[in-house]
């Protein structure tokens, strides 16, 4: 054996071995072009079957495509043919219309298609609008359906016993709606017209404007041209698409123009007026307007948001009708622009005090005037609101500001009396609700309810910051005040409100352009009023006896008689002293008599504190040498007759000062009570006698105040003493009380052109909406 594997081993050549081992490491070329075939080919069918699965998904693609622009045209048709566009009116008719819509588009030709239709209502949850079936919804879903073959790897593995089927069902669904409809209208619009008898032109005239010019921008122009939210957007340089406009909310719109535009300010709007109108004539009285605009502090600096919602105030009330849906077509909205520059110019003079030439109260008290509420334009659909511009008025009627000379030393110093009415008068708030638009009719109809609110008036302080809030009615900003002094007594304090006058009406079938006024009823009106001066007067009449209003917030303390009498003793003596020391004869001629000092209108400056010197009992004491004798001694005598006794010592010890009267009384004759408390002891005789007088001494006698408080007359009977120490106060205040009725009747109109309990109310623009797809 291991010779044979010997000879094998020799008889191998390893010349040999190597040629056969480099021969089977270095392949042919006949083998290398067979390789590269194999790979081509396999990458050749690998594209093929993607373009076949491409062209395949782009089928079902188009198809998908041609399916959903057949159910929106079937959505939309169906809406459109349908009576009001409602669904809910006649379903069968909605699926009628879609599928004659498809078959004009070649649908329906296969037993595989199929078109149905259902009524939905669409809501917002969380930002997405959905739809939901209902019997009673207006808005309509369109379903289009076909059965096509499915993708080619489906159907290779349904070839191959996969059990999937060939064929898959393509839908689109498609929901219209009708965009509800919408109008743009104005509240309060005779305050914004642009003429020389109105608020806004008065208020321009002040700062130079010549009259005529708002007149012609009045007549000529700004109130025949109109705007739309979304073109007012496209001048400012919002580079949105209406669709995108039409997509937001109110809230999101306002957020929109805050950050892309900011606030704007009045000459920022006239200059847009001046870019809108084409008129050559009319862009020149644009500018003057600006150059008049830019001379008023107030105006120059008000920054204006231009957009709003029902909790962000702006220019423009926005309204989509329910929270978080989309404005719509209330962004084509026309308004006009003379109604829009006229509300900015109001609108910047918002929150401040105004001066108006003439307004004041019988020339004695200044009224001033301020804007606490601009005006807003509303647009939007039924349950939209507009606001007109709200007024507030107040008055300072103060008797310290009043009295001069010697009346105000009477009053100031004698007296201790101040009366301070500090009157905040919110003349009208007024808003307007759109309730129903009838686009049923042509030309278009809408109905707005007015409701108002008349004369708000509230007594009491306010703090300066609070004074022309646009947010804080007069009831809330004001707070307590010291309304009358008497006497150095706080008398009357706190705050009062009087009710205003609720007004509402339903102004019916409005059309464009057209203004219509509400008529508040005179006789409620005239009560009104009355009411406002028989409440002030009231307050007044607290000097004598207790407000009717008194309760809630305002607190009446009728100082004591006692109290009354030592402060009035105390005037009276005061007045009657001579070189500081008081006059016994002097004093009582004063209480008996009254000076001989009398006012411009004849009245006494001090009058009698009563009628008659009254008998007094045992009155004037008997001496009993070291003392006075027992009271039932005493004589009977007047009053005076026993003041003046009572300085005259009755005993040895009165002589030297320590009183020996036994009826409470003190002798004031003594030599240490002349020289070291003469003027305590006279006071204090005084009082006692004017409090132990029978029947008292009659300070304010109720009829006192009634007569204050009788609105029918502009003076004041006196039958208290009190009251004639007042009557000249009381004839310069109650007439200024009274002509609060008169301002607001005659001075409101004359000088503002406002007319109390008139609200007017326009129409700029109604769009009865159109169907559209719901995104």
């Amino acid at each position: 054996m291991k010779s044979a594997a010997k000879q094998l081993f020799a008889s191998i050549n390893p010349l040999e071995i190597g040629k056969l081992l480099m021969r089977r490491r270095i392949p042919s070329h006949i083998h290398q072009e067979g390789a590269f075939n194999i790979l081509a080919a396999a990458t050749l069918l690998l594209m093929l079957m993607f373009l076949g699965v491409t062209l395949d998904t782009g089928r079902l693609y188009l198809e998908k495509r041609r399916l959903q622009k057949i159910a929106d045209m079937a959505a939309m048709e169906s809406l459109l043919r349908l009576p009001d566009s409602n669904c809910s009116s006649s379903p069968a008719d909605a699926q009628l219309f879609a599928q004659e819509s498809a078959q004009r588009q070649n649908f329906l030709t296969a037993a595989t298609q199929n078109v149905t239709t259902e009524c939905v209502d669409v809501i917002t949850i969380a930002g997405i609008r959905e739809a939901t079936p209902s019997s009673t919804g207006e808005a309509v879903r369109a379903k289009a359906t076909n059965r096509v073959n499915s993708s080619l790897i489906l159907r290779a593995e349904s070839w191959l016993g996969g059990g999937i089927d060939s064929q898959v069902t393509l839908s689109a669904i498609a929901v219209a709606e009708r965009s509800p409809p919408v109008a743009a209208f104005s509240v309060g619009s005779q305050l914004l017209r642009l003429n020389n008898n109105k608020l806004l032109g008065q208020l321009l005239e002040t700062i130079g404007l010549d009259i005529d010019y708002l007149t012609l921008l009045d007549a000529n122009g700004l109130a025949n041209t109109s705007i739309s939210p979304a073109g007012l957007l496209e001048a400012l340089g919002v580079d949105l698409s209406i669709d995108q406009l039409k997509a937001l909310t109110p809230d999101g719109l306002v957020e929109l123009a805050n950050t892309e535009i900011g606030l704007l300010s009045v000459a920022d709007l006239v200059n847009l007026s001046a870019q809108l109108v084409s008129d050559s004539t009319l862009k020149a009285n644009l500018g003057i307007l600006n150059d008049a605009i830019a001379t008023d502090i107030l105006l120059d600096q008000a920054q204006l948001q231009l957009f709003g919602t029902d909790t962000d105030p702006g220019l423009i009330q926005l309204n989509s009708g329910g929270a978080g849906d989309p404005i719509g077509t209330a962004m084509n909205a026309q308004i006009n622009l003379g109604e829009l520059l006229s509300t900015a110019l109001l609108a910047g003079y918002a929150g401040r005090s105004l001066v108006v030439p003439d307004l004041n109260l019988l020339g004695l008290v200044n009224v001033e005037l301020g804007i606490i509420e601009p005006p807003s334009i509303g647009i939007g659909p039924v349950g939209t609101a507009a606001y007109n511009a709200q007024i507030r008025l107040y008055l300072d009627v103060d008797s310290d500001e009043l009295m001069s000379g010697l009346l105000s030393w009477l009053t100031g110093t004698v007296l201790g009396t101040r009366i301070h009415l500090p009157i905040w008068i919110d003349v009208v708030a007024g808003q307007g609700i759109l309730t129903d638009i009838n686009c049923s009719v042509e030309p278009r109809e809408v109905d707005i309810l007015v409701n108002s609110s008349l004369l708000n008036v509230c007594v009491g302080d306010v703090p300066d910051e609070l004074k022309w809030s646009t947010s804080e009615s007069c009831q809330e900003a004001s707070s307590g005040a010291e309304l009358i002094r008497l006497l150095g007594i706080p008398l009357l304090t706190g705050k009062t409100e009087i009710a205003p006058l609720q007004y509402q009406e339903q102004l019916a079938g409005f059309q464009v352009g057209e203004t219509r006024s509400t008529e508040a009823n005179p006789l409620a009106l005239g009560n009104a009023i009355e009411n406002i001066v028989s409440g002030l007067l009231d307050l007044l009449s607290g000097l004598f006896r207790e407000p009717n209003a008194v309760g809630g917030d305002l607190d009446y303390s009728q100082a004591g008689q006692t109290v009354l009498i030592e402060n009035l003793a105390k005037q009276y003596l005061d007045a009657s002293a001579n070189s500081g020391l008081y006059n016994v004869q002097a004093v009582t001629d004063l209480i008996l008599n009254g000076s001989d000092e009398y006012d411009s209108e004849g009245n006494q400056v001090l009058p009698p504190l009563v009628s008659t010197d009254w008998l007094i009992e045992n009155s004037i004491p008997t001496s009993c040498l070291l003392t006075t004798c027992p009271v039932s001694y005493w004589n009977d005598g007047s009053f005076s007759e026993a003041f003046e006794a009572y300085t005259i010592p009755g005993g040895l010890l009165d002589l030297l000062g320590i009183s020996t009267l036994g009826n409470g009384y003190q002798s004031c004759g003594g030599l240490l009570s002349a020289l070291l408390a003469w003027n305590a002891c006279i006071e204090f005789n005084l009082v006692k006698f004017l409090t132990d007088k029978p029947g008292g001494i009659d300070l304010s006698e109720s009829q006192d105040g009634n007569s204050i408080a009788d609105p029918s007359s502009e003076s004041v009977s006196c039958s208290g003493a009190l009251c004639f120490l007042l009557e000249p106060v009381l004839e310069l205040i109650k007439p200024l009380l009274n002509g609060v009725g008169e301002l607001l009747t005659d001075l409101l109109v004359d000088t503002l052109g406002l007319e109390i309990g008139r609200t007017d109310v326009s129409v700029e623009s109604v769009s009865c909406g159109a169907p559209e797809l719901v995104r």
